[in-house]
């Protein structure tokens, strides 16, 4: 019996194998995927077969011949329409849901708004309205589902899809989170911090492509990071890895005039870095600058005024890229990641606080005897918790069942 299960373990994890390489080179023929894998031509073609009955692929024609002739092989893809995946982001006045083919392509993405304070209830009854909405519009059947995944702030209960705690989110915790989708839908659904899901999608499909070790910073109206090693989402014991936005100040920071203009007795960086402090902060600035006064203005509007030279606003933002720095240093000395990604809208607006954090993170590496770390930009934007959210329903299908087990990421109705 357990040679049985091997044996079928080991067909599991070869489909997989075979469906990633031809999701990364494809079209690619079988021979390719021989020599690829080191499997035999011969059971690459059972694989393939078993995979063409399932409609995970298809044969779109003949490729090029060798250098040496012979029989032109016929090359394979993924079909994209064979089944479809839910992405979620779920945040606590609005929530995006997107559509995407088995290739991650978004094929559509709605977006829904609540008052702040909506019951959890409420708000998924709004996002299942609106799903069916998404379906009925690209004529998707729902037995064409594959999976859902979900991003949203706090810490999460993996093992039962819920949110265990979030600071934004007041009384959703421990409600039925993947259970409702799951009831509805019958398909996996997997629940993960956001900004998880934004590391997830900016080292899967964008700037950290091919990078195994990285770290996603978000900076908004929190603080947080995602951490990838060796390939893989750490999450850590409880799921709390990443959370630097409780790292104390004090054991930072010795002297506090250096962080006048933002410190405001704050205990934590995640207090003193949030866009609202920031905007705080830039606004007393203005205020002292008889050409810079009038209504209080937006943060982006600050950061525009930075970056046309308004010089009066710098000892803010520099002392923002102060903090934002000592955190990268931080991880590149204790984790010694490939690329550190900033992300989040105060760095997307402000190209001078980006270069200020890459400047001062390169003065306070010079005399450490350690591999420079790239220091750079998401690119994903306004869509990379979604994008993640996507990344996630879609490791169903691309992970092997041992990776599943070992990052509890998935919520089944009935587990066996």
């Amino acid at each position: 019996m357990e040679q049985k299960a091997n044996l079928s373990l080991i067909k599991t994890l070869n489909e997989i194998r075979i469906l990633n390489l031809i999701r990364e080179y494809g079209p690619i023929s079988r021979s390719e995927l021989a020599k690829r894998t080191r499997i035999s031509k011969v059971a690459i073609s059972d694989i393939i077969n078993r995979l063409n009955e399932t409609g995970f692929i298809l044969e779109i024609g003949k490729g090029k011949s060798t250098h040496r002739g012979g029989k032109r092989p016929t090359m394979i893809k993924l079909n994209p329409e064979n089944g479809y995946v839910l992405g979620i982001e779920i945040k606590r006045q609005f929530s995006q849901i997107a559509i995407a083919d088995i290739e991650a392509r978004i094929v559509d993405i709605e977006r829904i708004e609540y008052p702040v304070g909506t019951p959890v209830g409420e708000a998924i009854d709004l996002i299942l309205v609106a799903i069916d909405r998404v379906l009925e519009k690209l004529k998707i059947p729902t037995y064409k589902l594959i999976s859902i995944g979900i991003a949203i702030p706090g810490f999460i209960n993996y093992e039962k899809g819920e949110l265990h705690f979030a600071a934004t989110l007041h009384n959703w915790e421990n409600q039925p989170l993947a259970a409702r989708f799951v009831d509805k839908f019958n398909v996996p659904t997997i629940v993960e911090n956001d900004v998880n899901a934004i590391t997830l999608a900016e080292s899967s499909t964008a700037v950290g492509y091919k990078h195994n070790n990285t770290v996603c910073i978000w900076i908004g109206d929190g603080l947080g990071s995602g951490i990838i090693v060796d390939g893989q989402l750490v999450r850590g014991k409880n799921g709390s890895a990443g959370e630097i936005g409780y790292l104390e100040l004090g054991y930072f920071i010795q002297q506090q005039e250096w962080v006048k203009g933002l410190y405001c007795g704050q205990t934590y960086f995640g207090d003193i870095l949030t866009d609202s402090n920031l905007c705080r902060a830039l606004m007393q600035s203005c205020q002292k600058c008889p050409n810079l006064t009038g209504h209080e203005k937006p943060l982006n509007e600050y950061l525009k005024l930075a970056d046309n030279g308004h010089k009066e606003l710098y000892p803010v933002l520099d002392e923002y890229a102060e903090l934002v720095a000592i955190i990268c240093v931080h991880y590149i000395k204790s984790i010694n990641p490939d690329m550190i990604i900033l992300s989040g809208m105060i760095i997307d607006a402000s190209k001078y606080l980006y270069e200020r954090i890459y400047n001062r993170v390169d003065e306070m590496m010079k005399n450490i005897s350690i591999q420079p770390t790239q220091i750079t930009l998401g690119t994903l934007k306004n869509r990379a918790c979604v994008q993640g959210s996507i990344t996630l329903a879609l490791q169903t299908i691309f992970e092997p069942p041992i990776t599943h087990k070992r990052n509890r990421f998935q919520f089944v109705k009935n587990p066996l």
